[in-house]
């Protein structure tokens, strides 16, 4: 049986951590704005990242930039376990910093060094599942520590790690500006000067989705803040410009991997 549970182990920081098994659940390409750090403790997740498909069986580490578009499965008919903590740039530079204002990067999305594994999911079990303060926060020193060493290579070409383009950029402000607003190409195109097909090859080149998957992980990102403030799915729904909470509800499972009433209940 499918099972996903978010929690919010810490009071003072925006760091979420997720504990899910999944079988059939298939995510459609998304990327977080958070970095991803988790880890598959069973079964096989086959993940494209980067722009290469990897089959990531139990035991291995996985690190995911904030932009880094990735999509993916099961890897075989039993599905797979997977451990994962999101947190936010400025939030891991501080959990890393050492004096230097260096952006954490690492080389590879997948790691698998002997005990690497087992040492982040026991980290991840005293975050997610301890029912007192100190636990987690020894934890989260602990995964501080284990990141540390890991987190100072040069990363593996991204999209968002191209060149600046004014163009795109000015595309992209635009669509955080407006989550809720049914935004089409035109609008696009006016502001960066570019016909149609231009305006979704060039923006696509820069970020790694399309306009319209982009938009998407955004009004899915503003649900997801509407339900951690109490508002209720459906006025969710309706606030980030979905048709209905069913169309909602499909798109939100895609790329979160959870009911948004079961993330509500987080």
């Amino acid at each position: 049986m499918e099972a996903a549970s978010f929690k919010r182990p810490f009071k003072t920081l925006p760091i979420e951590t997720m504990a899910a098994h999944y079988v059939q659940r298939s995510f459609k390409p998304h990327a977080h704005e958070e970095y991803l750090i988790g880890v598959i403790t069973a079964g096989v997740h086959t993940v494209w990242c980067r722009g290469e498909q990897r089959y990531v069986s139990g035991g291995t580490v996985v690190t995911m930039h904030p932009g880094d578009v990735h999509h993916g499965g099961a890897g075989d008919a039993g599905g797979w376990v997977q451990r994962m903590v999101y947190i936010g740039e400025e939030t891991l530079r501080g959990l890393l910093s050492d004096g230097r204002p260096s952006t954490p990067s690492f080389r590879t999305p997948v790691h698998t060094a002997s005990g690497l594994a087992a040492r982040l999911a026991r980290l991840h079990d005293a975050m997610h599942r301890s029912p007192l303060a100190l636990p987690r926060d020894t934890a989260l020193i602990g995964l501080a520590a284990l990141l540390k060493p890991m987190a100072g290579g040069v990363a593996a070409p991204s999209p968002i790690h191209d060149p600046p383009d004014a163009r795109v950029q000015r595309m992209i402000d635009y669509l955080h500006a407006h989550p809720a607003e049914d935004i089409g190409l035109d609008a696009l195109g006016a502001l960066a000067g570019l016909g149609r097909r231009h305006t979704i090859d060039v923006f696509k080149r820069r970020v790694g989705l399309p306009p319209h998957a982009y938009h998407l992980g955004l009004k899915v990102r503003l649900v997801q803040t509407l339900l951690r403030q109490g508002v209720t799915p459906a006025q969710a729904a309706a606030d980030a410009g979905f048709a209905d909470q069913s169309h909602m509800t499909r798109h939100f499972l895609s790329i979160v991997g959870t009911t948004p009433a079961a993330f509500a209940r987080a």
